[in-house]
């Protein structure tokens, strides 16, 4: 079974996958810079991506546990050599492949955090 920060950072794939962007969070079918929780956002950056991913499993009742969202950020910087993940994004030679493939590698590396260490 996959942990919510696993399916976080698979969410936040499928999401660049079906459109992504740089130098906003989202943009809608105008190129408008939107909310990326906004049913009309089309396209997302990394951060958006994810910030959408977190919205959709707030929306279905329960937040993300803290340390859930931590695994899955502890992850994804193993393969994001920046600071900032909106730098990282807006790099001008950055690819949708890229953003995709830093996603993927880091939900297959995610490893969940023991609460009792």
């Amino acid at each position: 079974m996959e942990t919510r920060a696993v399916e976080l950072l698979r969410r936040a794939s499928d999401l660049i996958g079906r459109g992504w962007t740089q130098h906003a969070e989202s943009r809608d079918a105008g190129g408008d810079a939107v909310d990326p929780w906004q049913p009309t956002a089309i396209c997302w950056s990394l951060l958006g991506a994810l910030v959408a991913a977190l919205d959709e499993q707030t929306d279905n009742g329960d937040d993300l546990p803290l340390h859930e969202l931590a695994d899955a950020l502890d992850a994804l910087a193993l393969f994001v050599d920046s600071d900032s993940l909106a730098e990282w994004n807006d790099d001008p030679k950055r690819t949708q492949d890229d953003v995709m493939g830093a996603l993927d590698a880091a939900a297959n590396a995610a490893v969940p955090r023991r609460l009792d260490a």
